[in-house]
């Protein structure tokens, strides 16, 4: 059985992948977002469900 990383590890395996970060504000308390690109996820794939998915909310609601 494979031990879980921890994370510290995380943080040092990708420590040198690009970032962005977005600051969400919801019943008056403020979120910031960290999001961490590290390339393991097909990201034609996952744009492609995103836009069908949204497609699909339009259309349900017109």
């Amino acid at each position: 059985m494979q031990k879980k990383e921890t994370l510290a590890e995380k943080v040092e395996r990708y420590k040198d992948k690009p970032t962005d970060t977005a600051t969400y504000e919801i019943e008056g308390q403020t979120f910031i977002v960290t999001a961490h690109f590290v390339g393991e996820k097909n990201l034609d794939k996952v744009i492609h469900d995103h836009a069908f998915h949204r497609a699909m909310e339009n259309s349900e609601t017109m």
